[in-house]
């Protein structure tokens, strides 16, 4: 019995641990939720220990409570850990004084660390969409504050990697949507035709937007993580084919099975609800993704990884209301 129990404990010393910060949020939990499924050791991070412990009730997880804001903390989360995915999100309009504060504790965390470090990431430093797609490649010209704040922070971690102070790799997607994703695009769009209220689109109905299911971002997430061949650079992770907001929207309400109802907040809209609503200043920011085609390109990653099987956007919308109406 002695000698079992040893083993046990030798295979478990030598697995592999994931921390995954911001691990309640919507990319965070479904980033956990993909590595239980890959039986790996997680460690879930959250300032709210008590959503954590809700969240992952039943699961084989680790949760911690830490503040990322402080340095002990985030040290203290990372402590340990093999890879951590960066999957942290705060409100809009906290960006520009938090989110630098929160990855200059990360990367002095990795300092002290062989972790290495996957950074989930958005689109919005390529700004309005100047080529076909949006490649890696595309030229990096921010029209938002957002913009140019993710431009710099992953400026500095590229930066950090090639010093050989950390290993990180960064990861992009467009905007997600699925499970425990609520936010000021999702809730509108899919809570409102469950109650039989006009589903909310913003700039134009009509311009092509790449959209991805968001365990379709957690699986990029995790696979990438697997090569290290693969760190030091952008990979862009694609889901389903780009539709307008019109096509969407029609896919919604199919699944629901009632007559659809749009509500579109145009540039007009969001000048007159900005200087009363603090996260409709923050949204209006980002029009130019919205009022113009923005199409990711994810050929990079699908040639050098294989095939990449996303949830087409029929089955991501049907599991998204479901979700839904059980949540919320």
């Amino acid at each position: 019995m002695w000698l079992k129990n040893m083993i046990n404990t030798q295979e478990k010393s030598q697995q592999k641990l994931a921390v995954v910060l911001g691990a309640t949020g919507a990319v965070g939990s479904a980033v956990v939720r993909k590595l239980i499924e890959n039986k790996e050791l997680v460690r879930a991070v959250s300032r709210n220990i008590k959503k954590a412990k809700k969240m992952f009730d039943g699961l084989n997880v680790e949760c911690i409570k830490a503040d990322l804001q402080s340095k002990e903390e985030t040290k203290k989360a990372i402590v340990g850990g093999t890879v951590v995915y960066h999957c942290a999100g705060i409100p809009y309009t906290k960006w520009l004084k938090t989110l630098p504060l929160i990855q200059k504790n990360i990367i002095e965390a990795l300092t002290e660390t062989k972790a290495t470090l996957v950074y989930a990431d958005n689109l919005y430093m390529y700004g309005r969409m100047q080529e076909e797609k949006i490649s890696e490649k595309h030229p990096e010209n921010p029209t938002s504050k957002k913009g140019l704040l993710r431009k710099k922070l992953a400026e500095e971690l590229l930066e950090a990697h090639k010093e050989g102070r950390i290993k990180v790799v960064i990861v992009r997607t467009g905007d997600y949507y699925g499970p425990n994703v609520v936010n000021g695009f999702t809730k509108p769009l899919f809570q409102n035709p469950l109650a039989r209220k006009p589903a909310t689109w913003i700039g134009s109905l009509d311009q092509k937007h790449s959209l991805i299911y968001i365990d379709d971002v957690a699986k990029g997430l995790v696979l990438i993580a697997e090569h290290p061949e693969l760190f030091g650079q952008i990979w862009h992770v694609e889901g389903g084919e780009a539709l307008t907001g019109q096509e969407f929207i029609e896919m919604i309400y199919s699944q629901v099975g009632i007559q659809q109802k749009i509500k579109v907040l145009k540039r007009s809209t969001l000048n007159f609800l900005s200087p009363f609503v603090p996260i409709v200043k923050e949204l209006k920011e980002l029009l130019d993704e919205w009022e113009y085609p923005f199409i990711i390109d994810g050929s990079k990653f699908k040639e050098t990884m294989g095939v990449f099987h996303h949830t087409p956007h029929k089955i991501a919308i049907e599991k998204t209301c479901n979700w839904f109406k059980e949540n919320c």
